[in-house]
C-alpha cells in the first residue's frame, strides 16, 4: 500500500518515504535464478491424458509434438513467429508462413480449440485462416512488441515463452511483475529528468519516439491506451500526494 509518495515497512511498521532508485536497486541485486524449481501451479508438460490426434498439421507448422505442453506450444510459437516476422522478412512467402503459425497458435494456445482439433482435425477450426495484419496483432496482443519495451516492460507471457518448458510459479512470476514495474518507472524517470533546462526540444525527441512507435502495427492503438494508463495513473498520483486520498 501506497500514500502521498509513501509505502507501507512490514520491517519499521510504518510508512516510509519511498525513493525509486533504492527500489530499483533492491529489486535488481535479486537473484531470478534463485525462484527457478519453486512451482507454484504451472501448466504442467505433455499429458498422456489427451485423446489421439487426428491431424496433425498445425502441430508440424510450430515443429512440436502432439502432446506438447502448453508452454512449449507457447515458445514454439514465439521463436516460429520471430524468424518469420514481416519486419524481418518482407517477401510474401514469409508473411504467408507467418500467417500459418498465427493461425496454429491460434488454435492450439487455446485448451478447447486444441482440444477440439486434436477429435475432429482441420474441420474444426475456423475458415479463411489469419491475414498478415491479424497474425502481426496477435503476436503483439501475446507477447507485445521491444519497441514499447521503454514503456511497458515485456509481457509476462512473453517472460514465460523464453523459459522454454520451465513454468514460472506463482512467487517468480509476482517478482517478475514487480521488477517490471520498477524497470518501467525507473525509464520513465530518466526520459523526465532529460528535460530538465531543454523543454522544447525534449518535446521534439519525445513526438519523434512516438511517431516511430506508431509506425508499428497496431502502434498507434498501443500508443493510445499506453496514453491513457498513464493518465489515469498519474491522476491518482497527484490526488493521494496532494492529500486527497491514499491509494491502494
Amino acid at each position: 500500500a501506497s500514500v502521498a509518495g509513501k509505502e507501507w515497512s512490514a520491517e519499521a511498521a510504518r510508512y516510509v518515504d519511498y525513493r525509486l532508485d533504492e527500489d530499483a536497486a533492491r529489486v535488481r541485486a535479486v537473484d531470478i535464478s534463485s525462484f527457478a524449481g519453486g512451482g507454484g501451479g504451472g501448466e504442467g508438460g505433455s499429458s498422456s491424458s489427451r485423446p489421439p490426434c487426428v491431424d496433425t498439421a498445425l502441430y508440424d507448422e510450430l515443429g512440436v509434438a502432439p502432446d506438447a505442453s502448453a508452454a512449449q506450444i507457447r515458445r514454439a510459437y514465439y521463436t516460429r513467429s520471430l524468424l518469420l516476422h514481416p519486419d524481418k522478412n518482407p517477401g510474401a512467402d514469409a508473411a504467408e508462413a507467418f500467417s500459418r503459425v498465427a493461425e496454429a497458435y491460434q488454435v492450439l494456445g487455446d485448451a478447447d480449440a486444441r482440444l477440439n482439433y486434436d477429435r475432429s482435425g482441420a474441420k474444426a477450426t475456423r475458415d479463411g485462416g489469419v491475414s498478415a495484419d491479424s497474425a502481426v496483432g496477435l503476436f503483439q496482443t501475446v507477447f507485445g512488441s521491444a519497441d514499447f519495451d521503454p514503456l511497458v516492460g515485456k509481457f509476462p507471457l512473453l517472460e514465460q515463452a523464453l523459459q522454454g518448458s520451465r513454468e514460472i510459479g506463482s512467487a517468480e512470476a509476482a517478482f517478475r511483475q514487480r521488477r517490471r514495474e520498477t524497470e518501467v518507472a525507473v525509464a520513465l524517470a530518466e526520459r523526465l529528468d532529460a528535460a530538465a533546462g531543454r523543454e522544447e526540444a525534449w518535446c521534439e525527441d519525445q513526438a519523434r519516439f512516438a511517431e516511430g512507435l506508431s509506425q508499428s502495427a497496431f502502434g498507434l492503438r498501443l500508443l493510445h491506451a499506453i496514453g491513457r494508463c498513464y493518465t489515469s495513473y498519474a491522476s491518482a498520483a497527484a490526488f493521494s500526494a496532494g492529500g486527497g486520498g491514499a491509494g491502494g
